[in-house]
C-alpha cells in the first residue's frame, strides 16, 4: 500500500499545477486496492525466479547470477507514471553499467503482448535496457502480490547474493543503488532511509503547491542538494517549471525547458514533451513569445515521436497552436485529432471531440 501512496503522491506533484491531458491509474487493474495483502516476500528474502514468454529487448535472464546486481521493475503500457520514469531508469542503466535493469510487464486486459511489443520496438532502442513480457500473471504474483505491492511502477533490487534488498518506487533507485554496489545494503537500513526521504518529498510537494513559488523552489533546491542522485527527476518537472514562471524567473524556466525538450526528443519521450508544452502554453509565461515558441516546438516534437495517428498528441498540438495565436493550424490539427480518434474507444473519441469543439468555440468568441 505504501508504494501506491508514494506513486499517488508523485503523480500529484506531476500535476500539481494542472491536469495532465491523458491521466492514467497507478494501481494495477488486476490488483484492486481493497485490503493490503499480507506480504510473504520481504527485503532479505531470496529473489523468486523470473520467467517470461518473450524477452523483447536484451538478453534473457535465466537466473540471478552470483556477483551481479539486478533491478526488476514492473510496469504496464497503460501506466503513465511507469512511462514517465523510463528515461530516468535509462539514465541509471547508462550510469551503472554493471547493473542489469529489467522492465517486466505482464498480461492484463489493457496490457497485451502486442501493445507491449509495439511500445518496446518504438521506445526500447533509445532506453537501452532489458524488457520482458509474460503472457500470464505467475511471475507477477510471485513478486508483486507476494510482496504486498499493488501499485506500479514498482522496483525490486536483487543484490550479488541473489537476495532482495529493496522493494518500492524506482524513483529512489538513485539513492538505493550506490549503497547496494558498495555492499552497504544491510537489513532494513535502505527501507528505513527511503521512508525518511518519502516524508521529505511530501514536504517538498506541499511547498511547491503552496502560495509562495520562491519557497517551493528553495525547498526543491535544498532537496536536490541533499540528494543529488534524485535531482532533476521527471516527477517534479511540471511543478518546478510553474514555480519558476510564477517567481518571474523566466530565463531560468526557458533554460530548463530547452534542456528538457532536447533530452525528450533524443529519448523519444512524448509524455515529457506534453508536460512542457502544457505548462508553457497555459502557465504564467504564456504571454512570453519565446516560451510560446518553445511550447509549440515541444508539441510538434510530441507528434513526431508519438506519430501522426496519436489523437492526444494531435489535440495537444492543436491546443498549443491556438494558445500561440495560430488559429488556422489549431483548426487543422484539431480535425486531424478527430480523424485519428475515429477508430479508438467511444470515450477517447468523445474527449477528443470535446477538446476540438472548445477550440472552435473559443475561435468564435475571438471573432465577436
Amino acid at each position: 500500500m505504501r508504494n501506491v501512496l508514494m506513486a499517488a503522491a508523485l503523480v500529484g506533484l506531476v500535476a500539481v499545477t494542472g491536469r495532465a491531458d491523458k491521466p492514467k491509474p497507478v494501481v494495477d487493474e488486476k490488483e484492486p486496492s481493497k485490503k493490503e495483502p499480507a506480504a510473504s516476500l520481504k527485503v532479505g528474502d531470496p529473489a523468486p525466479s523470473l520467467t517470461a514468454n518473450n524477452w523483447l529487448q536484451g538478453e534473457e535472464v535465466k537466473e540471478f547470477e552470483p556477483g551481479k546486481i539486478y533491478v526488476v521493475e514492473f510496469w504496464a503500457t497503460w501506466c503513465g507514471p511507469c512511462i514517465v520514469i523510463m528515461p530516468h531508469i535509462a539514465a541509471m542503466q547508462a550510469q551503472y553499467k554493471g547493473v542489469i535493469f529489467i522492465g517486466y510487464s505482464a498480461r492484463d486486459a489493457n496490457n497485451t503482448e502486442e501493445k507491449v511489443a509495439a511500445f518496446v520496438k518504438k521506445r526500447g532502442p533509445k532506453l537501452k535496457y532489458t524488457f520482458a513480457y509474460a503472457d500470464n500473471r505467475t511471475t507477477y504474483d510471485a513478486w508483486m502480490k507476494a510482496a504486498g505491492q499493488n501499485g506500479i511502477p514498482c522496483a525490486f533490487v536483487v543484490d550479488k547474493a541473489g537476495r532482495i534488498v529493496y522493494i518500492g518506487h524506482p524513483f529512489f533507485l538513485g539513492v538505493v543503488l550506490p549503497k547496494v554496489l558498495a555492499g552497504d545494503a544491510k537489513g532494513q537500513a535502505i527501507t528505513d532511509e527511503v521512508s525518511k526521504i518519502e516524508e521529505e518529498i511530501f514536504a517538498v510537494g506541499r511547498s511547491l503547491a503552496g502560495p509562495d513559488p520562491k519557497a517551493g523552489l528553495k525547498a526543491l533546491k535544498d532537496f536536490d542538494a541533499k540528494y543529488p542522485p534524485m535531482a532533476n527527476n521527471p516527477y517534479f518537472l511540471r511543478a518546478k517549471l510553474t514555480c519558476l514562471l510564477k517567481a518571474g524567473e523566466v530565463d531560468e524556466a526557458k533554460k530548463l525547458a530547452e534542456a528538457v525538450v532536447a533530452t525528450a526528443i533524443e529519448l523519444d519521450d512524448p509524455i515529457t514533451l506534453a508536460e512542457v508544452s502544457g505548462v508553457l502554453r497555459s502557465g504564467p509565461g504564456k504571454e512570453n513569445k519565446e516560451l510560446m515558441a518553445l511550447a509549440v516546438k515541444a508539441a510538434e516534437a510530441r507528434v513526431q515521436v508519438a506519430g501522426d495517428k496519436d489523437a492526444w498528441a494531435l489535440i495537444n498540438l492543436a491546443t498549443t497552436y491556438f494558445d500561440a495565436g495560430d488559429k488556422a493550424k489549431a483548426k487543422e490539427y484539431a480535425r486531424k485529432a478527430i480523424d485519428a480518434a475515429a477508430g479508438e474507444s467511444a470515450e477517447l473519441k468523445q474527449r477528443i471531440e470535446q477538446h476540438a469543439r472548445k477550440l472552435e468555440d473559443d475561435k468564435k468568441e475571438d471573432k465577436k
